[in-house]
């Protein structure tokens, strides 16, 4: 898992595993952000398995899909999720590309 870091308190990284969460945990992070859609990728986890481990661990975890658009929902949510956070937020997608526009279009 490759992590990099856009601003103080935001990373972002391709898509990650549920094994991943207890790495991010010990490094600090509070929230996970997925902008992938579920079933986009061969060998991707789904966003409840992600989900699950998060909650496991202790941390947020939300799914905010990015496809063919970027819903203003997602942008409103995305605010709001940055504001609250207590600690480190990862967004991730298969790249990392689609987390970092959404976090930019949140500022």
């Amino acid at each position: 898992m490759s992590v990099r870091q856009v601003d103080t308190n935001y990373f972002v990284a391709g898509q990650i595993k549920p094994e991943n969460i207890e790495i991010l945990v010990r490094n600090g992070f509070t929230t996970v952000v997925c902008t992938r859609p579920d079933g986009e990728g061969f060998g991707q986890p789904r966003f409840s398995e992600i989900e699950a481990a998060a909650k496991a661990g202790g941390i947020e975890a939300y799914y905010l899909p990015v496809g063919g658009g970027l819903p203003p929902e997602h942008v409103k949510q995305m605010k709001s999720i940055m504001a609250n956070a207590k600690g480190k937020v990862l967004g991730y997608c298969a790249s990392g590309n689609r987390a970092t526009m959404l976090y930019q279009m949140a500022r």
